[in-house]
């Protein structure tokens, strides 16, 4: 489990302009916000449907061992950060095709797949559709429909528990695959307390550090300091 390093420094790394409170990560030299709805959410659509139909631990398990396993068969440092599926679309179709043959975890497939198939089935030139090679799916137009709108829905507010869980999984991923690097410096909350306890004040300075850094988007790199992991 991550633990924050704040004992009492609550603040201390931020920088105040006026009455706000600048958080670190905020505070790189052209950094530019991006608009969490018209940019990120979209992006973000496949985390939001596999927390919506599997347990949290699965849906954790699953995301971060997929993007795990995509970095490793890969093997490319100018790889980018593959939680945001628009992403994968970098991918030539050489790499999409190692991918799809070189994970042979049955129950990672599975997940994927069923949590994904309605969006497969509906979105144009869908990112993922590698994974579905000679996968039928059998669910009726409608009900795919109806999945789809849960996905979005379920996302639209950035602030409700289930997005803060989707922004979270997606900062932890990119620590995961060396994509980000905090440094030690940084007061970092505690990962888990979005799943262990969501109303905490913990989760809530959570939330507010997951929101304003996964809106700063990722074009930049980070000089290795202290990596987290997710458990």
């Amino acid at each position: 489990m991550i633990k924050g390093n704040h004992k009492g420094k609550i603040l201390q790394d931020h920088k105040k302009v006026g009455h706000k409170f600048i958080p670190p990560l905020m505070q790189i030299e052209n950094l530019k916000e991006t608009s969490f709805i018209g940019n990120t959410l979209p992006c973000l659509l496949w985390v939001s449907a596999i927390f919506l139909r599997n347990s949290d631990r699965n849906s954790v398990n699953t995301i971060i061992e997929f993007l795990i396993r995509c970095k490793e068969i890969i093997n490319d440092e100018r790889m980018p950060a593959l939680v945001f599926m628009n992403n994968f679309d970098k991918l030539s179709l050489e790499q999409k095709k190692s991918i799809r043959e070189g994970i042979n975890d049955e129950s990672m497939l599975n997940i994927l797949k069923g949590s994904l198939a309605h969006q497969h089935h509906l979105l144009e030139k869908y990112p993922l559709s590698f994974l579905f090679e000679d996968y039928h799916y059998e669910v009726e137009r409608g009900k795919s429909i109806m999945l789809l709108k849960e996905d979005v829905s379920a996302l639209f507010d950035r602030h409700t528990i289930h997005s803060t869980k989707v922004q979270t999984t997606a900062f932890v991923s990119m620590t995961a695959t060396g994509k980000l690097f905090l440094s030690s410096d940084i007061d970092l909350p505690d990962f888990n307390s979005i799943f262990f306890a969501p109303n905490s004040d913990e989760s809530n300075r959570l939330a507010s550090f997951v929101r304003a850094n996964i809106n700063a988007g990722w074009n930049f790199e980070w000089i290795r300091s202290e990596q987290c992991q997710f458990t």
